[in-house]
This record gives C-alpha cells, sequence and structure tokens, in this order.
C-alpha cells in the first residue's frame, strides 16, 4: 500500500515540474503556426494521434493496432509468447514506417521472433512543427506507458521483457516514459543518437538519462548538429567521433547532418544479426578521445556495441564504421554463441 502510495506520490511530482518546464518554452502561440497545421495534442490518453501496431513473423506485413480505446483487442492481439518486446519510436517527422522500424524491424524479425510495438504520432511531429513536436512528446510517453502498464498487469510480460529503443526525439521520448510507467523500472532503453535541440539544459527527468531504466545505451552519430553530445547512458557508443560519417560527406550540411544522424539506427540494425560485431575501446571523455589521447592497444578495455551489448557495459566507448554496409569492422566470430540478445 505505501509503495503504491510512493508511486503516484511520484508520478504526480513529474507530472507537475514536466508541466512547468514545458510552459517555460518560449514558443510561439499555436494559433501563429496554424498555416502549417502545428498543434498541441490534448494532454490525455490514450490518444487517437499516438498509435501503436504489433509486429511479429506472422504479422510483418500486415500488423495489428494495439487500442487501449479498446483493451479486448488487446488481450486477443497475436502476441507471441515467451519472446520478448521490442518497443520502437521513431523521431521528428516520423512515422511507423519511417526509421527506426524500417531497418531495425526487419532486421529482428529475420534474426529470431520477436514481439515489436512500433509508435506512430506522425501527426505530433509534423514539420516544420519541431517546437510543438516536442511539447507533445510527454503525452506521446505517457501513452506509452499506459499500453506498458497494461500489458504488464495483464502478464503478458514482465519489464524485463521490454526492450525500449528510440530515435531521435524517440530517443529522448524513451526516457520520459520512465515518469509515467507505474508498474516499475524498464530493463533495457537504447537511445539512438537522441535529439539535442531544446535538450542540452533540459532537467534529467524531461530527456533520456541513465536513471530511466536498468540498462541504457545510448548510440551518437551526429554531435554537432541533431544528436547530443554528452553522455546519457550507463554506455555512450560515438561512432567515428560521434561527428561525421563515412559516405556522409554531402555538398549540403541539412544532407550531411540527416546523413550522420540516420546511421544510427542503421548501425543498431546490422549489430542484430552481424558475424563481425560493432567493437568499441573505452576512453573517459569525448575531449580526450578527439584530442588523440585515447588509442586502442592490447590494454583497452572493448565492448560490443548495439543489440548484443551486455547490461553490465559501463563507461565511453570509441569505434569506426565502414563507409558502405556492412559498417561493422569488428572481431569475426558467432555473436550467436559469445554474446546471446539480452533478455
Amino acid at each position: 500500500f505505501l509503495g503504491g502510495l510512493l508511486s503516484r506520490f511520484a508520478y504526480q511530482t513529474n507530472r507537475y515540474r514536466e508541466m512547468k518546464y514545458f510552459d517555460k518554452m518560449k514558443f510561439k502561440r499555436v494559433a501563429d503556426w496554424n498555416f502549417f497545421k502545428c498543434f498541441e495534442t490534448e494532454k490525455r490518453c490514450p490518444n487517437e494521434n499516438v498509435t501503436f501496431w504489433l509486429y511479429t513473423r506472422e504479422t510483418e506485413n500486415n500488423p495489428t493496432q494495439l487500442s487501449m480505446f479498446t483493451p479486448d483487442t488487446i488481450r486477443q492481439a497475436p502476441f507471441v509468447p515467451n519472446r520478448p518486446l521490442i518497443v520502437l519510436i521513431h523521431g521528428y517527422t516520423g512515422h511507423r514506417d519511417y526509421a527506426p522500424n524500417t531497418s531495425i524491424r526487419p532486421a529482428y524479425l529475420a534474426y529470431d521472433e520477436f514481439n515489436i510495438i512500433s509508435l506512430d504520432y506522425n501527426p505530433l511531429v509534423l514539420e516544420p512543427c519541431y517546437y510543438q513536436g516536442v511539447r507533445n512528446l510527454p503525452t506521446v510517453a505517457n501513452c506509452t506507458a499506459q499500453l506498458l502498464d497494461f500489458l504488464i498487469g495483464e502478464r503478458m510480460f514482465s519489464l524485463d521483457d521490454i526492450h525500449v529503443v528510440g530515435f531521435s526525439l524517440g530517443g529522448q521520448t524513451s526516457g520520459m516514459i520512465a515518469n509515467y510507467l507505474k508498474s516499475g523500472k524498464l530493463r533495457r532503453i537504447t537511445g539512438l543518437d537522441p535529439a539535442k535541440p531544446l535538450f542540452i539544459t533540459a532537467p534529467s527527468q524531461f530527456k533520456l538519462d541513465q536513471t530511466d531504466a536498468e540498462f541504457v545505451q545510448v548510440i551518437h552519430t551526429d554531435v554537432f548538429a541533431r544528436g547530443i553530445l554528452h553522455p546519457s547512458g550507463h554506455t555512450d557508443f560515438y561512432v567515428n567521433g560521434g561527428v561525421e560519417q563515412p559516405g556522409c560527406n554531402a555538398q549540403s550540411m541539412m544532407t550531411t547532418g540527416e546523413c550522420n544522424h540516420n546511421r544510427a539506427p542503421e548501425y543498431y540494425a546490422e549489430s542484430i544479426a552481424t558475424e563481425v560485431g560493432f567493437y568499441g575501446y573505452r576512453c573517459a571523455h569525448w575531449y580526450l578521445y578527439m584530442l588523440g589521447l585515447c588509442m586502442a592497444n592490447e590494454d583497452s578495455m572493448v565492448e560490443i556495441m548495439g543489440a548484443h551489448t551486455p547490461n553490465t557495459t559501463r563507461g565511453l566507448y570509441f569505434l569506426n564504421a565502414n563507409m558502405n554496409p556492412p559498417y561493422a569492422q569488428g572481431r569475426n566470430f558467432s555473436l550467436r554463441d559469445e554474446y546471446p540478445i539480452p533478455g
């Protein structure tokens, strides 16, 4: 009983802090953005602008919508028993058939049987409505937590079964889920180049950090533009320093930044089944790496990045990737034998 009261108190406290923080953001009035059809959704769940789609090997081409408006349809949905649940959250301007879904979802289902839920909150993050999109993220996180609490309460999954993978704004949203989840702390979150604009100075409860799950992994690929530089997880991997990815040297800075940013889900997708592996070596700080003061040698602490990263991994790791797929440059051995996907 006491635990329930404390959980409820923490939930309400986070809601209050969240409202105060986002209210301080200096956005134009929503009415000023009507020309672009920008809007802020009602802060309620379920929400018609936040939808959830279940994919399995059997339903990969015909996914099942999961709606908290009709909970019985969730109970009857074709979940695969005794298999993990992967939750994929897209970013700005995205949808359920946009990164990270297009690369990661088929990679998981080709590798093994999984339950995959792809979020779709596209109406809330339309271009050029980034500011309103950020203000809408707490509602996306709240509705996601509501669904996960339902699945856990129905004993369809446990906290240990669930892995949330978020890209860009979705990476920051994955951290906000912890503000609303009443069942406890998630086992694992992966942030794929979590978004930087409007999040650099945000309090920790409004962005992804290592308090949001038992294990938080972050992959950085565009720290000078769309992605955040600061370490956010129990372990952070900086691919090519997180600065410029090989093959992304287009003339347009906008195109280059998008390419760098989008490499994060591509690297993660490849990490699921690669026999080579993405291996990084440990360095105390990004600045030391950029100054050339961290060099890989026989004594370096080395760890694998991506779907197979052990939940016990800690620290900052640096690695290079190839210009074209396959991107991984690691050792040659079977990941299935030596690094199973943590569950």
